[in-house]
């Protein structure tokens, strides 16, 4: 593994960047009705479990990737057929959130463009980064969280002296019972963002202090939560219900909808600015997740990796479906079946099998010391 370190601040504003991703303007929780937020706000509690679980066992094998450290818990050859199924499904995301980025914003702004270039730029852009090491990725991540910062605290002063926000709309809570939102968290949130979290295992050994490494992503986590569930009240409170479920980027019509006299209008290219900063951070985290972990199983330098690994995300972006309609329902499909054995399986039986290896070698020296500082 390469000397490679990512300070506990860097690894926040890349937490925070990829939960954000495109889970700010699409309509997150929605099936939930107003009750939207409720979903979001347990999808969280799902993310922080799932980082939990990663974290105790980056506690357990500090210096390892989790490539690594899945040959010595569920045996060399279980525990390769597992990194390798991660490795192919870390590809596949990535190559269904670039072309959901690149679908996104050629419904928003550059219609005239093909899907092809738009992703072209786009995965050149993050294979460009990553060859210049995560170290870049991740101080670039701590100005674009900035940035995001400026535009969120904009927007919403603008929201709020427009006089459109209508907080009644969530009114009445759980008109339905608490089925509709838990049917939204077992449908969606719970694997979107906030399951996602399971590809920054691959990151926690670069951390520079582990200790406050672990306590940022929890942070990240609920901050990331908090925040997409406010912006879920926002969205009905501005549009209500109806309007902002089918909505395909509520946000954006939210925004839209906001203007000081005629002197500020055409807001809508600040969600177009936050989409394409999100996009592109998770694209890249899914990217170097499947890199480092392909570089360990592989031997191979990542780095001579990056290119064929993005050629080939590229092409799958835009073979995965042949229409937005399609691209969608796949979607659903792979939320369904696909994740559940990537962020509830396959993290449940490592952690278990770390939990009894950490009981076998209780009397030995404990490694976790040094994921300390």
């Amino acid at each position: 593994m390469e000397k490679i370190k990512c300070s506990p601040y860097q690894f926040f504003s890349l937490m925070i960047l990829f939960q954000f991703g495109t889970a700010l303007v699409v309509n997150l929780g929605l099936t939930a009705g107003r009750d939207a937020w409720m979903a979001i706000l347990l999808g969280t509690v799902f993310g922080l479990f799932i980082f939990w679980g990663f974290s105790y066992l980056y506690r357990l094998f500090p210096e390892m990737l989790p490539t690594d450290y899945n040959k010595i818990l569920l045996g060399k050859v279980a525990g390769t057929i597992v990194s390798m199924l991660y490795m192919v499904f870390f590809i596949y995301v990535a190559s269904r959130d670039l072309r959901d980025g690149g679908t996104l914003i050629l419904s928003s702004t550059l219609r005239q463009t093909p899907l092809s270039v738009v992703n072209a730029l786009m995965i050149l852009s993050v294979a460009y980064v990553l060859h210049k090491g995560i170290e870049v990725l991740a101080r670039t991540a701590l100005l674009f969280m900035v940035l995001e910062l400026i535009i969120g605290l904009f927007t919403l002063s603008l929201l709020v002296f427009s006089d459109i926000i209508h907080w009644e709309r969530l009114l009445p809570m759980l008109e339905d019972g608490f089925g509709p939102v838990w049917k939204a968290v077992i449908q969606q949130d719970y694997a979107f963002p906030f399951g996602e979290v399971v590809c920054f295992a691959s990151i926690l050994p670069f951390l520079s202090h582990g200790k406050l490494g672990i306590k940022a992503g929890y942070l990240s986590i609920l901050i990331a939560g908090l925040v997409l569930s406010f912006i879920s009240s926002i969205n009905i409170a501005v549009l209500g219900v109806d309007m902002a479920s089918r909505a395909p980027l509520p946000l954006m019509t939210t925004i839209s909808k906001a203007s000081i006299t005629e002197f500020i209008q055409r807001n809508d290219i600040l969600v177009v600015m936050t989409l394409i900063i999100g996009d592109f951070f998770k694209v890249a985290i899914y990217f170097f997740a499947a890199l480092i972990g392909t570089s360990s199983l592989s031997g191979i330098p990542y780095r001579k990796l990056i290119y064929p690994v993005a050629l080939i995300i590229w092409g799958l972006s835009l073979v995965v479906a042949q229409s937005m309609p399609e691209h969608l329902e796949e979607g659903s499909k792979v939320l369904y079946t696909a994740s559940p054995v990537f962020f509830v399986v396959f993290p449940l039986l490592l952690f278990v099998a770390g939990w009894i290896y950490s009981k076998r070698n209780r009397g030995k020296p404990q490694e976790e010391e040094s994921a300390g500082d």
